[in-house]
């Protein structure tokens, strides 16, 4: 639309148009690597105390990350306008941030994990989701789904 010899009449407009589009392709693409980090690591956090009593450290953070991320989705909610979400005041600052963070807990996590594989060397033949489920369950034969990998 810019490109058209017509639009000399709204040119400020169409460029504020055009900068709010942009940040709101920017911001969703963000909103879902964050949605998605969220997710994997609200049920390990969130889903499993076994996890939460030996990470608590990460777990505080993660704590500080939900209670981040469901106050901008229910903000969002509140307000379901795309263009009014995400160019609110600090909201793409805001994800970046969330995003990083849950980088950490996720390396916390993968730190946790390697440590209890030097520990037991056939762990090492399990996936990640598969390992905590291990040693998120407190029932011994929980394993056993998993012995033919170990």
């Amino acid at each position: 639309m810019g490109g058209s010899r017509f639009v000399v009449i709204f040119a400020e407009k169409v460029k504020l148009w055009e900068k709010q589009l942009n940040n709101v392709a920017e911001c969703l693409d963000i909103w879902f690597v964050v949605q998605r980090k969220w997710m994997y690591l609200e049920s390990i956090f969130i889903g499993a105390e076994d996890i939460r009593l030996q990470l608590p450290e990460e777990a505080k953070k993660f704590d500080a990350i939900d209670k981040a991320f469901r106050t901008i989705m229910k903000t969002t909610d509140q307000n379901k306008n795309v263009v009014k979400a995400c160019n609110a005041d600090g909201r793409l600052e805001t994800l970046h941030g969330l995003s990083e963070k849950l980088d950490k807990c996720q390396k916390s996590l993968t730190d946790y994990l390697d440590t209890k594989r030097n520990a037991f060397a056939r762990f090492y033949f399990i996936s990640d989701d598969e390992l905590l489920s291990v040693l998120g369950s407190s029932d011994p034969t929980s394993i056993q789904v998993h012995m033919l990998k170990l």
